[in-house]
C-alpha cells in the first residue's frame, strides 16, 4: 500500500509541475508579445488554466511528499523518491539545454549575415521564447537540486540514490557525446565543402555544427569529470550501466567504422570501374562517410582502450571472461553478416556477366559490385580477428578452454547464426523449388538457367554458414560432453539423512536428472558418523532439522569436512529459516542439484543478492539493444520534427 500511495504522489506531482512550468512559460511568452495577447487570447487563457490548476495541486501533494520524507528515512530513500528528482531534474535541464543550443545556433548564423531560419535547431523561435524557457526551467531546476543537496546531506538507506545519479549522469554524458558527434560531423562536411567547392550555402553549415559542438564540448567534458571521480567507490567501478554504456559506445563507434570504410572503399572501386570520373565526383561520394568515420575514430579510440583497461583490472573470473567475450563475439558477428552479405552481392554480379552475358560496364551491376567488393574486404578481417581469439580459446585443453565451450555468449552466438542459416535454406530453397516447378510446368523465367544460379548462389553460402557452425557447436557438445562425465564421475556427493526416506529419494532423483555419472552416497546419521571412504566426498547435503539439533559427533565431523557442506531449508520444530522455508521438498532439491551442478563443474556459485556472470552479459546486450533503439527513435524524431 506504501508502494502504491508513493508512486500516486510522485506521479501526480510530476505531472503538476510540468503543469505548472509551461504554463508559466506560456503566460511568459504572451507578456513578452503584446500583439499576441491582444490576437490570440485562447493562448493567454490556456497558459492561466495551466498553472490554475497546476499550483495547487503540485503544492498540495509536494507538502504530502515532503512530510513524510521529511519524517522517515526510509521514505526519503525511497526509490520513488529518487527517480523523480532527478527525473524533473532531466525534464527541465534538457529544455534549457536545447533552448541554448537553438539560441547559440541562431545568433552564429545572424553573425554571419544569414536567415536564422537555416537554424539546424529552433529556427521558428526567438530570443524571448528562449530566453523565458531557459530561465524558468533553469529556476525549477535550481529549486530540485537544492532539495537533492538536501537529501544528499543526511545518511541515505540502500543504493537507489546513487543508482539513479549514475543512470542520470550517464544520460547526459551520451547526450553529450552524440551531440559533439554530429556537430563535429557537421564541421567536417564544412570543411570539405569548402575546400572542393564554394557558394553561400556552405556558412550555414558551419554556424549550425559551431552551435552543436559549442554546447555539447563543455557538457561531455563535465560529465565525464564527474564520472571519473565517482570510480573511486568500487560500486560505481563495476555497475552495469556503465558497461551497458561502455560496450555501446564501443560497439556503435566500431559498427559505424565499419560501414563507413565500406562506403569509402565503395567509391575506391567506382572509380576503378569507371563509374565515378573525376576527383569531384570521388570527393562526393567519400564526403558524407568520412566525415562519420574521423569522429568516430575518436571515440573508439577514447572508450576502446578504457574499455579494455576495464576488463584486465577485473580479477580472473567468469565475469572478466565473460565481459571480454561480449566485445568478441559482438565484434565477430558484425563482421559476418558483413562479409557475408558482400561475398553473396559479388558473386551475383559474377554470375549475371558470365551467365547473363550482361556486360560489366552495366551501371547497376558496377555499383553493386563495388558495394560487394568493399564490404567483403571490409567484413572478412574484422570476422577472423575477433572469431579466431573465441575459436582459438575454446579450443583449448582445461578449464579456460571448457568455460569458453560451455559461454551462454558462445552458445547464443554459434545457435544465432545457425537460426539464420536455416531460416535463409529454407526461403532460399523454397524460392529454388518454386522456379523449378513453373518450369516443369512450362511457365518458366525469362533466363531459367541464370535464376536458378542466382539462387543456388545464396542457398550455398547458407548452407555453408549453417555446416560450419553447426559442426562447431557439434564439436564444443562432444568435448564438452567427455570432460563434464569425467569431471562428474569424480564428484562424489554424500546425502545425510535423519532416517531413509522421502528426502533421501527426492535428493537422489533430482540430483541423478541434472548430474549424470555422479557418485552419490546416503548416510543415516542414525547409524554414526560417516567412515573415512564417505569423508572423501566433495560435498555434502544435510538437511537444516540435522543441524537444528546437532549430535556432538556430527557437530565435529561437520567441522572437519573439507568439501562444500550444503543445507537444505527443511522444517524444524521452533526453528523457522528466513530464506527458503514453504517451498515443497521437490524444488529444494532441484536447487540443491543445481548447485552440486555448478560445484561439480567448478563453477562459482554467485552470492545471494548478485548477478550470476551471465546475467551481466544478458543486462549488457539488452542494455545496448535498448540504447540503440533510443538512438533510433531519437534520429526519427529529429528528423519529423525537422520537416
Amino acid at each position: 500500500m506504501q508502494t502504491i500511495r508513493r508512486f500516486y504522489l510522485y506521479a501526480i506531482a510530476f505531472i503538476s509541475l510540468e503543469f505548472l512550468l509551461w504554463g508559466s512559460v506560456s503566460l511568459a511568452r504572451s507578456l513578452v508579445d503584446f500583439a499576441e495577447v491582444s490576437s490570440e487570447r485562447t493562448s493567454l487563457a490556456s497558459a492561466l488554466s495551466l498553472i490554475l490548476v497546476g499550483l495547487p495541486v503540485f503544492l498540495l501533494h509536494w507538502w504530502l511528499i515532503q512530510r513524510s520524507a521529511l519524517g522517515d528515512l526510509e521514505e526519503r530513500s525511497a526509490r520513488l523518491r529518487a527517480i523523480f528528482l532527478y527525473g524533473v531534474l532531466l525534464a527541465t535541464l534538457a529544455p534549457a539545454v536545447e533552448n541554448i543550443l537553438a539560441l547559440i545556433n541562431r545568433l552564429l548564423l545572424e553573425a554571419h549575415g544569414f536567415d536564422p531560419s537555416l537554424a539546424l535547431i529552433g529556427r521558428s523561435q526567438s530570443l524571448g521564447d528562449n530566453l523565458i524557457v531557459i530561465a524558468l526551467n533553469a529556476l525549477v531546476a535550481a529549486f530540485i537540486y537544492w532539495v537533492l543537496r538536501s537529501d544528499w546531506s543526511e545518511p541515505l538507506l540502500g543504493e537507489t540514490f546513487p543508482e539513479t545519479r549514475r543512470l542520470y549522469r550517464y544520460l547526459w554524458l551520451v547526450c553529450g557525446l552524440v551531440l559533439g558527434v554530429i556537430g563535429f560531423q557537421q564541421f567536417l562536411l564544412f570543411v570539405f565543402e569548402v575546400m572542393f567547392s564554394s557558394g553561400a550555402e556552405l556558412h550555414p553549415r558551419l554556424a549550425n555544427s559551431l552551435a552543436l559542438l559549442i554546447v555539447a564540448i563543455p557538457l561531455w567534458i563535465y560529465f565525464v569529470i564527474r564520472t571519473q571521480r565517482s570510480l573511486t567507490q568500487v560500486t560505481e567501478r563495476t555497475s552495469v550501466i556503465r558497461l551497458v554504456v561502455l560496450y555501446a559506445f564501443v560497439f556503435l563507434s566500431a559498427g559505424g567504422l565499419v560501414f563507413s570504410i565500406a562506403l569509402i572503399l565503395e567509391a575506391v572501386f567506382k572509380v576503378l570501374l569507371g563509374e565515378l570520373a573525376g576527383l569531384a565526383s570521388f570527393v562526393e561520394a567519400i564526403k558524407q562517410p568520412i566525415s562519420v568515420a574521423i569522429p568516430l575514430v575518436g571515440v573508439w579510440a577514447y572508450y576502446g582502450p578504457g574499455l579494455s583497461k576495464e576488463i584486465s583490472a577485473l580479477p580472473e573470473s567468469p565475469r572478466r571472461n565473460s565481459l571480454r567475450r561480449i566485445y568478441y563475439y559482438m565484434l565477430a558477428l558484425l563482421g559476418l553478416g558483413v562479409t557475408f552479405a558482400g561475398l553473396q552481392v559479388s558473386l551475383s554480379v559474377l554470375l549475371n556477366v558470365l551467365i547473363g552475358k550482361t556486360f560489366i560496364g552495366n551501371e547497376l551491376l558496377r555499383t553493386r559490385l563495388s558495394s560487394g567488393l568493399a564490404n567483403f574486404i571490409v567484413g572478412l578481417p574484422l570476422w577472423i580477428s575477433t572469431w579466431g581469439p573465441m575459436a582459438t580459446e575454446a579450443a583449448q585443453q582445461g578449464e579456460s578452454g571448457a568455460y569458453a565451450r560451455r559461454s551462454l555468449l558462445r552458445k547464443t552466438y554459434l545457435y544465432l547464426i545457425i537460426f539464420a542459416g536455416v531460416i535463409g535454406v529454407m526461403v532460399t530453397g523454397g524460392n529454388l523449388f518454386f522456379q523449378l516447378v513453373s518450369d516443369g510446368l512450362g511457365a518458366p523465367p525469362q533466363n531459367i538457367r541464370l535464376e536458378i544460379l542466382q539462387l543456388l548462389d545464396p542457398l550455398a553460402l547458407f548452407s555453408i554458414l549453417l555446416a560450419y557452425h553447426w559442426q562447431v557447436l557439434r564439436s564444443d557438445d562432444h568435448i564438452a560432453a567427455d570432460e563434464l562425465e569425467k569431471r562428474h564421475s569424480q564428484f562424489a556427493v554424500l546425502v545425510l539423512v535423519p532416517e531413509e526416506g522421502e528426502f533421501a529419494t527426492s535428493m537422489v532423483q533430482a540430483l541423478e536428472r541434472q548430474v549424470t555419472g555422479l557418485p552419490i552416497a546416503i548416510h543415516p546419521i542414525p547409524q554414526g558418523t560417516p567412515d573415512e571412504t564417505l569423508s572423501a566426498a566433495k560435498a555434502v547435503i544435510l538437511p537444516a532439522e540435522l543441524l537444528a539439533k546437532p549430535s556432538e559427533a556430527l557437530r565435529l565431523w561437520l567441522q572437519g569436512f573439507q568439501g562444500t557442506r550444503l543445507v537444505v531449508p527443511t522444517p524444524a520444530e521452533n526453528w523457522h529459516w528466513v530464506f527458503g522455508s514453504g517451498r515443497s521438498l521437490a524444488s529444494v532439491a532441484q536447487e540443491t542439484a543445481e548447485i552440486v551442478h555448478r560445484l561439480a563443474e567448478k563453477e562459482e556459485m554467485p552470492l545471494a543478492g548478485h548477478s550470476a556472470p551471465w546475467m551481466t552479459a544478458v543486462y549488457i546486450m539488452a542494455g545496448l539493444f535498448a540504447f540503440e533503439l533510443v538512438l533510433a527513435l531519437g534520429w526519427l524524431l529529429i528528423r519529423i520534427t525537422s520537416r
